[in-house]
């Protein structure tokens, strides 16, 4: 049994003895890596640098790179948040139809509403009293919109729509004679009216002249018309009463002459609306009666 322990005492101081020598070689490598580092290093670097472990050196390669990994992180993250190229073009798109709507009603409501033509004109007679006359009127200089549209802020539209306003009216159409001096909105001399422009301006006011001329005829007629039918219903009343009043009795008394001429007024009556031509309602409603009792 003792020779045994002794023998196991002995194989393990062997073994002690070839640990240490391994690790006695070990830091001899040890230190003749950390020499060829040192021959290895640039420089740059400071001489009173001390050495590191490789342990150490590994760690402190390891670090960085963990510490450069949260940055990328963070750069995948913010990547993630940000948005697509069609989705960053439809939101620029968005903005600036914002904008532009934004503008748009901002310059509606400060520009004034336009007004009519009829409204227009009657500002270009206080606007230019010595170009457009309420009275006595003077034919305009040719081009005459082209100088408003100039002084002006509304539309070329309604500008002409004012001016035709204003030619169309008989005085100035009358003002239209070959020879008459024409203005401009200062009231200043303009050139003349052509021989072309007072013909046109002739045959414009024989046209209102002709159109006005079965207007008049038609309304006398009508006039003529209501009196005659007026003349033809008081001569057949006062027919009527005649005929009453000579068939009365010599003898009748006063409350009966009154009561027979009440009924001869009636009668007349009724025989002067029978005379009356029947209107379309009258004749419908005729023929509704008719067609009712058959």
């Amino acid at each position: 049994m003792a020779a045994t322990v002794l023998d196991l005492l002995e194989t393990l101081e062997t073994h002690l003895e070839q640990t240490k020598a391994a690790l006695n070689a070990l830091r001899e490598e040890n230190e003749m890596l950390k020499r060829q580092l040192a021959n290895q290093m640039p420089q740059t670097q400071p001489p009173s640098q001390p050495l590191q472990d490789p342990a150490q050196s590994d760690v402190s390669a390891v670090e960085p790179s963990a510490v450069d990994a949260k940055p990328s992180s963070e750069k995948s993250d913010s990547m993630a948040v940000e948005q697509t190229p069609e989705e960053a073009l439809a939101s620029r798109s968005m903005s600036e139809e914002k904008a532009t709507a934004e503008t748009v009603t901002a310059e509606t409501e400060a520009a004034p509403q336009p007004p009519s033509p009829q409204a227009l004109l009657r500002q270009w007679y206080k606007r230019y009293p010595h170009a457009f006359f309420t009275g006595h009127t003077k034919p305009l200089k040719v081009g005459i919109h082209q100088d408003l549209a100039q002084r002006e802020p509304w539309s070329g539209k309604l500008i002409r729509r004012a001016l035709a306003n204003y030619v169309n009216l008989p005085r100035y159409v009358k003002s239209m004679r070959e020879g008459a001096e024409r203005i401009d909105l200062d009231g200043n001399p303009a050139g003349i009216v052509d021989k072309e422009a007072a013909r046109h301006a002739s045959e414009r006011r024989k046209d209102k002249q002709d159109s006005n001329t079965p207007k008049q005829a038609q309304s006398s007629e009508n006039r003529k018309s209501q009196q005659s039918s007026k003349q033809s219903s008081k001569q057949s009343s006062k027919k009527a009463s005649k005929q009453v009043l000579q068939k009365a009795p010599n003898n009748a008394t006063p409350a009966a002459m009154k009561e027979h001429e009440h009924r001869g007024m009636n009668e007349a009556k009724e025989k002067v609306e029978a005379a009356k031509p029947l209107s379309l309602e009258d004749k419908l409603r005729g023929l509704q009666q008719k067609f009712t009792g058959r």
